[in-house]
C-alpha cells in the first residue's frame, strides 16, 4: 500500500463512464473496483446485516451512497436484510459503539469518522481489516491518496471505506486581492506580508473561530508541518516522536504570533460569524474547512468571488485532511457478506450518486468528479485535496487520544493569551502522553 501519492489528474468523463458503465458486467468474486449486481441473485442466502449511522445519515434519501449500496448488495443478495439503525448524535453512536463492543455484541458495519477515536478497536481487534479488499479492488487508484494515507499513518492498514473527505485550507477574499495586487502566496513569508500591507491599510487580515480552540489549533498544525518537517510531524501525530522538542515550542510561538492580525474578540466568535466577515469584505482571509464553500453561499456570497490555498509553509505544501468511512465488524456472523457489501458500497456508481446530488468534491471517491463542470472556488478545494506535498491529519481529536487533544487546545488559547509558555506547553503535553501511554 502506498502512504502518499499525487492525484493530479481526474479521469476523463469518456473513462468515468466507461467505469460506470461497467458496473453490471463485473463478477463481483473478482475483486474489481467496480462491482455490480451479479448475473444471477442468489436467493437462498438469508441473512441480516446491522448498520449503524447518526441520525442525518441514516436517512437513505440523503445518504445516497449508502442507498445506492444496499440497492446494488440486494441484487445479488436479494433476501439479506441491511437493518440500518439512527443513533442520533456523533457522540451518541460511539457511545454505543463502545457499550456494544465491550459486550462482544458490535454491529456488522457502521460509519465514523477516520480517526484516533477508533484506534483503541482496532488494537482490540474490534475491526476487519480491509486492506487485502482495499488492494484487491485497487482503492489507491479512485480515493482521494489522503483517506488512505491518514488510516495508514493511525494504523499501518486499512480498516474503513472512505466515504467523504475534508480539508482544511485559507480562504480568501478575490475582491481584495484584487485591490492589493495580490498572488495567493508561494511562502509564508509573503503570507505574512500580505497580512503586514492589509493591517497597515487599517484592514482586519484574518477572521478566526476562535470560540472554538480547535479553528486556532490549525495555524499550529500548519507550522508544525513547517519546523518539524513532515517525517518529525508524522511522528508526533503517531506517538513515536517526544513532543517537547524544538519544533512544537517553536510551532506555539509561530501560532500565537498569528493573532495580532486575528479580528478583534476572536475568542467569542464562531465560524458563521467569520464567514460573514469575510462575504462583508471585513476580512481577507479565514482559516477553515471545505464546507465553508456552502456557508459562503447561505451567507449571500458568490463562490466565484472567494478562492482557496494550503497554508504556504513549505516548498510542496501539504494539505490538512480527515474524513470518515464504513467500518466492519471482525466478529460478524457473515463476513462474506459484509466484504461484497463494502464493495458495493465501494464502488463508482454510489458516489456518482451522491456528487451528482451535492456537488460535493469531498466525496471521497475523486474519479466521480466532473471535474470541468467545477466553479473556481471547487477547482481550488479539489487542488488542496490534492496538493503536491500530500496530507496530514489534524493533530486535535483525528491523531490524537481525547485526553491529550483536549489538553492541546487548552493550551491553544492559553498560549495565545500569554498565559502559558510555549515551552511549558510542551513540557506538559509531553508528560501527559507518556503517563497515558501515546508513545510506541
Amino acid at each position: 500500500m502506498k502512504r502518499s501519492r499525487i492525484l493530479s489528474l481526474l479521469l476523463s468523463g469518456a473513462l468515468l463512464a466507461g467505469v460506470l458503465g461497467g458496473c453490471g458486467t463485473s463478477d463481483p468474486q473478482a475483486g474489481t473496483g467496480s462491482s455490480g449486481a451479479a448475473s444471477t441473485p442468489d436467493e437462498n442466502v438469508t441473512a441480516t446485516l446491522t448498520y449503524w449511522d447518526t441520525s442525518d445519515y441514516a436517512d437513505l434519501e440523503s445518504n445516497l451512497i449508502l442507498a445506492t449500496a444496499i440497492e446494488k448488495f440486494n441484487e445479488k443478495y436479494p433476501n439479506v436484510t441491511i437493518d440500518v439503525v439512527s443513533k442520533g448524535r456523533v457522540e451518541d453512536l460511539y457511545s454505543a459503539l463502545s457499550i456494544a463492543f465491550s459486550a462482544g455484541n458490535g454491529p456488522d458495519l457502521f460509519w465514523s469518522n477516520v480517526g484516533e477515536v477508533m484506534s483503541d478497536y482496532v488494537k482490540n481487534g474490534y475491526l476487519m481489516d480491509l486492506s487485502d479488499l482495499s488492494d484487491s479492488l485497487g482503492w489507491e487508484d479512485v480515493f482521494y491518496s489522503s483517506a488512505l494515507a491518514n488510516q495508514m499513518t493511525l494504523w499501518d492498514g486499512i480498516y474503513a471505506v472512505p466515504k467523504a473527505q475534508k480539508v482544511l485550507g485559507i480562504y480568501y477574499n478575490k475582491s481584495i486581492y484584487q485591490q492589493f495586487g495580490f498572488e495567493v502566496p508561494a511562502t509564508e513569508e509573503e503570507f505574512i506580508d500580505q497580512c503586514e500591507t492589509l493591517l497597515a491599510a487599517g484592514i482586519t487580515p484574518i477572521g478566526n473561530a476562535g470560540k472554538y480552540a480547535a479553528c486556532t489549533n490549525r495555524w499550529f498544525d500548519a507550522y508544525l508541518d513547517v519546523n518539524g518537517g513532515t517525517e518529525l510531524h508524522d511522528q508526533l501525530l503517531s506517538g513515536e516522536a517526544a513532543i517537547n522538542c524544538d519544533a512544537v515550542v517553536q510551532s506555539f510561538e509561530d501560532m500565537a504570533g498569528m493573532v495580532k492580525y486575528f479580528q478583534n474578540g476572536y475568542l467569542a466568535q464562531e465560524e458563521s460569524e467569520t464567514t460573514m466577515a469575510l462575504v462583508s469584505g471585513d476580512i481577507c482571509f479565514t482559516f477553515d474547512g471545505s464546507w465553508v464553500y456552502y456557508d459562503i453561499q447561505n451567507a449571500g456570497g458568490n463562490v466565484e468571488d472567494y478562492g482557496f490555498f494550503v497554508f504556504p509553509g513549505a516548498s510542496e505544501p501539504r494539505a490538512d485532511t480527515y474524513g470518515d468511512g464504513v467500518f466492519a465488524s471482525a466478529d460478524t456472523e457473515h463476513p462474506e457478506l459484509v466484504k461484497y457489501f463494502l464493495e458495493c458500497y465501494s464502488s463508482a456508481e454510489c458516489y456518482q450518486a451522491s456528487f451528482e446530488s451535492t456537488g460535493a468534491i469531498t466525496v471521497a471517491r475523486y474519479d466521480v468528479i466532473d471535474q470541468a463542470g467545477l466553479d473556481s472556488l471547487n477547482q481550488d478545494i479539489l487542488a488542496a485535496l490534492n496538493a503536491p506535498g500530500g496530507a496530514y491529519m489534524p493533530s486535535n481529536e483525528m491523531a490524537w487520544p481525547s485526553r491529550l487533544s483536549d489538553l492541546l487546545l487548552e493550551y491553544i488559547d492559553q498560549v495565545a493569551l500569554g498565559e502559558v509558555t510555549p515551552a511549558d506547553a510542551a513540557a506538559s503535553l509531553d508528560e501527559t502522553a507518556a503517563s497515558i501511554g501515546f508513545y510506541k
